[in-house]
């Protein structure tokens, strides 16, 4: 095998590849979430302040003669979010952070991908920009790849351990114990 399948065929390989992606993405929820953990407008005293700017803002991009946000996404915003905002103020803050942590130790890793590409589909659809496009990208390919992208963290250890755990089925050359046991006769 030469160099060149080598290395997108072994997960040692691609498993270096994707520990640096999921190390960057990593130290971005990281930072987003613990710089909203430690401030009182998103997890503290002056909730909702700093998540109400964020939702008032794309609200108040859905109009004009080239609208950022969708009319759709703006009422979603409009009717659920703002309504609620004091869960999603402590929502985003908690879940930037957990999303930081599972990327940086490797720990149901596509999961977290998953559920980063949302956070950040939402911030694109809010009408943000920044570091939102790249990461959604890297995310969604995360979700599409192999094995490898948790090969180098905890998931190598911890997936086979909940599967067998979690896989309740007779394994091959096995025969099911019945769950019924014939009683013996009562003596009369």
């Amino acid at each position: 095998m030469n160099g060149i399948t080598k290395f997108f065929t072994d997960r040692h390989f691609t498993g270096l590849v994707w520990l640096i992606i999921r190390l960057l993405l990593a130290y971005e929820w990281i930072t987003a979430g613990w710089e909203k953990i430690n401030s009182p407008a998103w997890v503290g005293a002056q909730v909702p302040a700093g998540i109400h700017g964020f939702l008032t803002g794309a609200v108040g991009k859905t109009g004009g003669a080239h609208p950022t946000v969708f009319t759709w996404y703006g009422n979603f915003l409009k009717n659920v979010a703002l309504p609620n905002e004091h869960l999603f103020s402590y929502m985003v803050a908690g879940g930037e952070l957990l999303i930081g942590l599972a990327l940086l130790v490797g720990l149901f890793t596509k999961w977290a991908a998953f559920w980063g590409a949302f956070m950040n589909l939402n911030f694109l659809l809010a009408g943000t920009t920044s570091s939102n496009s790249y990461m959604l990208a890297l995310e969604a390919g995360m979700l599409f790849a192999g094995l490898g992208v948790s090969f180098y963290g905890l998931d190598t250890f911890v997936l086979p351990v909940l599967r067998k755990a979690l896989d309740r089925r007779p394994q091959p050359g096995t025969t099911p114990k019945p769950t019924l046991q014939q009683q013996p006769a009562p003596l009369a």
